[in-house]
Parts: structure tokens; C-alpha cells; sequence
């Protein structure tokens, strides 16, 4: 789930993570930073707000790789109940990861209170004024995926019924 969420993201949006004044290791980490904060809003992305911190509208695009994502494992796991479980540790992975960052990436840009301010405004942004996109990133995916599988379960169980109805009755 993370690594098709990434992926996804990755081709969406553009960074500008590696400058000259960022190591390798943690111009890496601000690159997921950035491709993370768009993937928190996509709700108000697809109402037309912009993305976290003012930054740019995104569109659609995020509410897309969120659901094309859990469908994807929804249809590779075929048990409803794995498919959610997968979905719902991958979200609060990516959100934990979103959070730990802030602290680690805003010291190496601000001074000593200019970065707690920023990442003050950062989650003030999120959890004040976009509380719908975490209801909707923690709970969509996960219904989306248990959903597919479902599906997927209940085809491949109609079908292995019916060829085992097939082979206790044969045609004449």
C-alpha cells in the first residue's frame, strides 16, 4: 500500500527536494514530506482548496491515489477483513510519518522558534480546518479495500460453486 501510494504520488506531483543545501538523506525525506502532505488533504484538494500550508492545488489527484491504491490491494488480498487491516496500518504509517517529519526536517530551515511556529500553523491547518480529510483518508481506504475484496471473494466463491455444482451434476 505505501509503496503504490508513493509510486502514485511520485508521478503526480513534482518536488524540489535535492537542493544544494540539503544532504542526500534528508532531501530524500523532504521529498516524502512533500508528496505526504498532499496525499493528507484530498477532500479539500478535490473541492479546490489548496494543499497543506498553502501551497498548490492539486485537484483530484490525491482522492484518485487513495482509491485506486486500496483497491489495488483490495483485489491483490481477496479477504476483506487482511485488505482493510493492510490499509488502515498503511494510512497511519504515512500520517505518523508526515507528523515525525515536521519536527525533523522545519529546525534545519527556521531558527529556534520560527519552526515551531511553522509547523504549529502546519497542524493547526490540519486538524482545525481540515478534519474531514482525516476522517476521510483513516476510513475511505480501508472501506474501499475490505469492499474490493469482497468482491473479488465473492466472484471467486460463485465460481467455485458453480463448477462444483457442475461436477456433481453433469450435463446429459
Amino acid at each position: 500500500m505505501m509503496a503504490s501510494v508513493t509510486l502514485g504520488s511520485l508521478l503526480a506531483f513534482s518536488s524540489e527536494a535535492w537542493t544544494a543545501e540539503l544532504p542526500l538523506q534528508m532531501g530524500l525525506l523532504k521529498m516524502l514530506h512533500d508528496i505526504y502532505s498532499f496525499l493528507l488533504t484530498p477532500l479539500s484538494s478535490a473541492l479546490g482548496a489548496p494543499s497543506l500550508g498553502g501551497g498548490v492545488y492539486l485537484g483530484v489527484w490525491p482522492l484518485i491515489i487513495w482509491i485506486l491504491s486500496s483497491a489495488l490491494i483490495g483485489l491483490l488480498t481477496g479477504e476483506p477483513y487482511r485488505a482493510a487491516k493492510i490499509v488502515f496500518t498503511s494510512t497511519l504509517i504515512i500520517f505518523s510519518f508526515w507528523i515525525f517529519s515536521n519536527f525533523m526536517l522545519y529546525p534545519l530551515h527556521s531558527g529556534n522558534l520560527a519552526w515551531l511556529s511553522e509547523v504549529d500553523r502546519l497542524m493547526s491547518d490540519l486538524f482545525l480546518y481540515r478534519s474531514l480529510d482525516i476522517l476521510f483518508f483513516l476510513s475511505v481506504p480501508s472501506i474501499v479495500s475490505a469492499t474490493t475484496a469482497f468482491l473479488i471473494f465473492y466472484i471467486v466463491s460463485s465460481r467455485s460453486k458453480a463448477s462444483e455444482i457442475e461436477e456433481e451434476y453433469p450435463a446429459w
